[in-house]
């Protein structure tokens, strides 16, 4: 039954079982991690854009063409999107009650919380969708910003977007104006960031594919997967920068063994991604289906989304990457996890994000069906165990299908998707390919510590020459540093109490920085950090909560004094 629809709709799944090898999924009624946030000032939509790029298809057409060629070819991850300079550095630095960069950069007033507000904007003609790249970002714990198009609603965000190198992609908005606005809590001294480029997404490609196997997941019943409408609510289709473009993907959300500590855990492919700067800058898009059987696509804006996650762990033996989502919207499944063997004939059932060249987005939910072989040829460096190989069923799947949870019935996850083997591996409809996921039972050893369930896992912290473990070794905390002159390196790590601890760069008698973590649990929940700094060269903390692996990152830029870093708000993973 290979008909042509395309959809998605998604439930959830989450519950826990004592066998070692198996855990069954779960459903989580209430959101997690999503913060209430005050509404933006709507200062950047009454001022002039700080810069006008012209359309892509006349100043920059080999970038599109190659997002086209690099599709058409079957590369995987699928690509949409690619960097655009802005011509020069848009060097945005506010001050209370006033703003000083080159030529003025946005606009600065205080708000009715007395608070200071800098807003400004970027048109990219003809753009289909955009997202702005802040570099060297310098703001103080407690920032709040906010990404809004022409129409939409606007998405708020914090600092928790900033990555490992102080470099930050916001949200993505429809169409070719994209304002920001920043605000400042009251009483801090200000903050800056760089603007020099701008992620460009693309809308509709010429193409010569024709996705004629793919099925709408809206129009399977339970009469056909008896946890469909589980499943819906645990895949999501991926959106993230590497390598200076913008890929697609598809994830799902796993269970752990404690039915109550609701860690949002997603598991997609290794070469999709592998780099805490990619997992930072994730948009994650859930519920992306159609309303009804074999009905009109939906707008991606539409759809309830999360932005940025902590990389967990990732490798290309069994090609699979695990995050913890910053965030996931209310409605969700944990799907569960087997780790034993998949005989022959076993069948294997499939929602995910199909990206046919002919789509302008990554198709709502598509459901395909695969069958196991134990017999058939591998594929080059893709060897069982480590893989799983199946011949196809129902559907197909295309660039963008890539990490998707495979799972047996009951919403057991067995793996995740790598791509095709055979004669035409770019033809997501050819038959005679094989469909190869990486196995959850290789997959398993380097994630069962987070697996084990009451939030956890993440492996202990052990001190070294580079490494403190702060607050009773809960807390690892690293440092990396950058000179003017190019030299780099790993920080030196000095251990003070049991809260606090020192790093130096070059010489042991000469201290560049000091760190805390602090239990404020008992005042707001919360774990803090304090941290200063005697130097001006660029250096970037970061201190992740061993037990669930929850990460902050605090980065001074090149050539200003370190900044105190006061973040009563760090770790909200209490007790």
């Amino acid at each position: 039954m290979r008909t042509s629809v395309l959809s998605f709709l998604a439930f959830l799944l989450f519950a826990v079982a004592v066998d070692a090898e198996r855990v069954e999924p779960v459903f989580v009624r209430e959101a997690i991690g999503i913060q209430a946030a005050a509404a933006p000032a709507h200062l950047a939509d009454r001022e002039p854009p700080m810069v006008t790029l012209a359309a892509a298809r006349d100043a920059v057409p080999g970038e599109i063409a190659a997002i086209q060629e690099w599709n058409e070819q079957g590369n995987r991850p699928a690509k949409n999107g690619f960097t655009r300079s802005t011509g020069g550095v848009l060097a945005v630095r506010v001050a209370p009650a006033e703003v000083s960069a080159k030529g003025g950069l946005g606009h600065v007033a205080m708000s009715n919380r007395g608070t200071s507000v800098w807003a400004g904007s970027i048109r990219v003609a003809g753009a289909y969708r955009l997202r702005i790249h802040l570099q060297n970002v310098v703001v103080p714990p407690g920032t709040r910003f906010w990404v809004y198009g022409h129409a939409g609603t606007a998405i708020a965000f914090g600092t928790e977007l900033i990555d490992d190198r102080g470099e930050l992609y916001t949200p993505s908005v429809e169409g070719e104006l994209v304002h920001l606005e920043m605000e400042l809590p009251a009483g801090t001294l200000g903050a800056s960031f760089d603007i020099t480029n701008v992620v460009e997404l693309v809308g509709p490609l010429t193409t010569h594919d024709s996705p004629t196997c793919l099925i709408d997941a809206t129009c399977v019943t339970s009469s056909t997967l008896d946890v469909i409408d589980l499943y819906r609510r645990a895949v999501a289709h991926l959106e993230y920068v590497k390598d200076g473009g913008s890929f697609v993907c598809t994830g799902g959300l796993l269970n752990d063994r404690d039915d109550s500590s609701f860690i949002p855990y997603l598991l997609t492919a290794n070469h999709c991604f592998s780099t805490q700067t990619s997992a930072t800058s994730l948009e994650a898009y859930w519920d992306y289906r159609t309303a009804t059987c074999a009905g009109v696509f939906p707008s991606m804006g539409s759809s309830p989304r999360s932005n940025g996650s902590t990389l967990l762990a990732t490798s290309p033996t069994s090609d699979f990457t695990f995050v913890r989502m910053n965030s996931v919207p209310s409605g969700r499944v944990f799907l569960g996890w087997d780790t034993g063997p998949l005989t022959a004939g076993t069948m294997l059932y499939r929602i995910s994000h199909p990206f046919p060249d002919s789509f302008a987005d990554p198709a709502p939910q598509a459901y395909s069906t695969t069958i196991v072989t134990t017999t058939s040829s591998t594929c080059t460096g893709k060897s069982r165990p480590d893989f799983i190989y199946s011949t196809t069923g129902d559907g197909g799947t295309y660039g963008g299908s890539s990490g998707s949870p495979v799972i047996l019935s009951g919403g057991i996850t067995v793996g995740q998707l790598y791509g095709a083997c055979g004669p035409d591996p770019s033809a997501g409809c050819n038959v005679s390919n094989y469909t190869v996921d990486g196995a959850f039972a290789q997959t398993y050893p380097s994630v069962s510590g987070y697996l084990s369930g009451g939030g956890g896992g993440a492996t202990v912290c052990t001190p070294n020459s580079t490494t403190l473990c702060l607050n009773d070794g809960r807390f690892r905390v690293t440092a990396t540093f950058l000179t003017p002159q190019g030299q780099s390196g790993n920080a030196n790590a000095v251990t003070e109490t049991s809260a606090t601890g020192l790093f130096w760069f070059f010489s042991a008698d000469n201290v560049e920085a000091i760190i805390k973590v602090v239990n404020g649990c008992a005042l707001n929940s919360r774990y803090w950090v304090f941290a200063g700094g005697l130097t001006n060269v660029q250096v970037s903390i970061t201190v992740t909560d061993t037990r669930n692996g929850t990460t902050r990152t605090y980065t001074n830029p090149q050539g200003v004094a370190f900044q105190p870093i006061q973040d009563t708000n760090a770790f909200a993973t209490c007790p």
